[in-house]
């Protein structure tokens, strides 16, 4: 079966974690230097001199905060070099740049130094619960925020969010929500908790209940598209195909909206309609066809199957 993209609202990386050492070797004495990835430092350390490793740190900040994130990563690193031994949470700065950058295994480094110094650091335990997520080790990302839960520290709702998602994947839908619950009221503005929550229940089949809570995302966020999309599969449920395909429509080309549309149907034994939306799918666009075809002869087949049991 062929919908075109994958529906589940979570980002996936492409390269797996390995177990590493924590603290990093370079084999020439500059275990700090591993973490840069920039423009050349000697541009920097004439344009900005420092004396202490806090200047150095405030400067990191201040360009992170600009999105200069070769420079900050640069400061960081500056001041480490300054230090006797590394503050966590400068480590922990450096990993969520690199985890933002999609550098997996430098954001790995990064947080498994910082819990090798303090195993209670919940932020950099959930930032590894997330790469494992990302990477599709589930067991092993499932362990580390469980891990994080136990923490004498505030939970972060990203760790609350992503145990959701697992549990959703585990199909346990009632302990999903309750993370899901978790995670808003440790974040209530967050649209990501609650497009989430409403995928949740959109998997446990209550339509009312997931179009409530992604109408809630969009309002907070009215250019979220991972809602848009999710709405629209909602409303193709309850077969309010106007609205399904006004949704999915924001998200992407129309014929990919006929499509999916088509899709849900299939799926919920609409079969004129689904076949009747998969047509229109491949009138829009012929770069379309392959994919809406192929829906079609999986419709046609299904037809024939359920005429011949009856």
């Amino acid at each position: 079966m062929i919908i075109g993209k994958t529906l589940f609202p979570m980002l996936l990386a492409g390269s797996l974690l390995t177990g590493c050492a924590s603290t990093p070797s370079t084999g020439g004495g500059d275990e700090f230097g591993v973490f840069y990835e920039g423009e050349s430092e000697a541009t920097y350390a004439t344009a900005f001199p420092v004396k202490t490793p806090e200047e150095a740190y405030r400067n990191g900040d201040s360009a992170a905060q600009t999105g200069d994130y070769d420079r900050a990563l640069y400061e960081y690193i500056r001041g480490l070099r300054l230090e006797d031994e590394p503050p966590t949470e400068v480590l922990y700065k450096i990993g969520s740049i690199h985890q933002a950058r999609d550098n997996v295994r430098l954001a790995s480094l990064a947080y498994r130094w910082v819990l090798e110094i303090n195993p209670d650091h919940v932020e950099a335990g959930t930032g590894l619960g997330i790469l494992y997520l990302d990477a599709r080790q589930y067991e092993a990302a499932k362990a580390q925020l469980e891990k994080v839960l136990t923490s004498p520290e505030p939970i972060p709702w990203r760790a609350y969010n992503a145990l959701g998602i697992l549990a959703d994947m585990d199909d346990q839908a009632g302990q999903a929500v309750e993370y899901y619950l978790q995670a808003q009221a440790a974040n209530p503005s967050s649209p990501q908790v609650l497009n989430n929550l409403g995928y949740s229940r959109y998997l446990a089949g209550d339509w009312a209940g997931a179009r409530r809570f992604l109408q809630q995302a969009l309002k907070i966020d009215p250019g979220y598209e991972l809602a848009w999309r999710n709405l629209g599969l909602v409303h193709a449920r309850e077969k309010n195909y106007r609205s399904a395909l006004e949704a999915l429509s924001r998200t992407g080309e129309e014929s990919e909206a006929y499509n999916d549309v088509g899709y849900v149907s299939m799926m919920a034994g609409e079969y004129d309609q689904a076949l009747a939306f998969f047509n229109k799918a491949m009138h829009l666009s012929p770069a379309y066809y392959v994919t809406a075809s192929e829906n079609a002869r999986n419709v046609e087949r299904m037809m024939r199957r359920n005429a011949a049991v009856q």
